[in-house]
């Protein structure tokens, strides 16, 4: 039967109908987890094709995220189109199908940064450089992954006033914590592993479980 379907969705910003494929459920078979929480699959990726790329206007937006617009400003969408029309060209061919290649996934995620950016959700900038930082992990690429993820860091603490939901701050608080250690400095990684611990105690959220893990070598 295959790992993979195709299913269609429509652009949030100009309304183009579009097809993408989907990795089956039955097929995500998840190996193991890195320490923070990267997973790593048997099998394709489904952070592959959880981005989509619009194939007329270049909107670059996660999959589950149609309704991205619905608040945003007629000033901000134009904003977004004059930026998108300048981008366009510098995607090359759009793919979001199962043959996309590592590269245009690359340019999905950074695109994704932006649009984001530009849309003021600092939670999905990182999210977007998370994922892009992940990618560069899988090519070695250490020191590029490691500015990503500083970088998503960096995102989440200059709009740290604006972070509205427990999902953005306990990102932040984890990858503040888990790049602290990664430059040696094990002080800060335990104060903000801790922070997310005595602030989520009770939470059943993975990256509180984790936190609590890696405080336990620090």
């Amino acid at each position: 039967m295959g790992d993979f379907w195709e299913d269609s969705t429509t652009c949030p910003l100009c309304g183009r109908a579009f097809n993408y494929t989907k990795i089956k459920y039955d097929s995500i078979r998840i190996e193991k987890y890195e320490d923070d929480l990267k997973p790593i699959f048997k099998g394709p990726n489904p952070l592959y094709f959880s981005i989509l790329t619009c194939p007329k206007c270049a909107f670059t937006y996660f999959s589950e995220d149609t309704d991205v617009l619905r608040k945003v400003s007629k000033d901000t969408k134009k904003d977004l189109k004059n930026y998108l029309k300048r981008a366009r060209d510098k995607l090359g061919k759009i793919d979001n199908t199962k043959n996309k290649d590592i590269d245009f996934l690359k340019k999905q995620y950074a695109l994704a940064g932006i649009i984001y950016r530009i849309l003021n959700k600092p939670g999905n900038v990182a999210k977007s450089l998370i994922r892009l930082a992940w990618i560069f992990r899988d090519e070695d690429k250490i020191m590029e992954e490691l500015k990503l993820l500083l970088s998503a860091v960096t995102i989440l603490e200059e709009n740290f006033k604006n972070l509205n939901s427990d999902e953005e701050l306990i990102l932040y608080y984890f990858f503040k914590g888990y790049t602290s250690l990664r430059i040696g400095k094990r002080k800060e990684a335990k104060e903000f592993f801790n922070k997310l611990i005595g602030r989520y105690r009770n939470s059943k959220n993975p990256y509180v479980k984790k936190a609590e893990f890696l405080k336990g070598d620090l």
